[in-house]
């Protein structure tokens, strides 16, 4: 796990350090993980991008509430409005 960019990334496949291979850079070597949010509805995680999403959980994005209904099991890249009916619904 690294802290880049005031987020927390975990390594998803070894590989040496480059210059342009930050996770912004390399999203296919990199998973933004969340360790400060429960994911409760009282307390859901803040989404954008590059997470995988797990089931029962809560996420946030744009204002809007997402329940997630199934796991991705690995990193999705799409904002949560197109993962709707898919992987989330809204809540509110």
């Amino acid at each position: 796990k690294i802290q880049y960019g005031g987020k927390l990334w975990r390594v998803l496949q070894t590989h040496t350090r480059y210059a342009g291979w930050e996770p912004e850079n390399a999203p296919a070597l990199w998973e933004q993980i969340n360790e400060t949010h429960s994911g409760t509805i009282d307390d859901p995680i803040p989404y954008s991008g590059n997470m995988a999403l797990t089931a029962g959980l809560y996420y946030t994005q744009d204002g809007v509430l997402y329940l997630c209904t199934r796991d991705t099991g690995n990193p999705v890249y799409n904002a949560l409005t197109e993962l709707v009916g898919i992987y989330v619904d809204a809540v509110q």
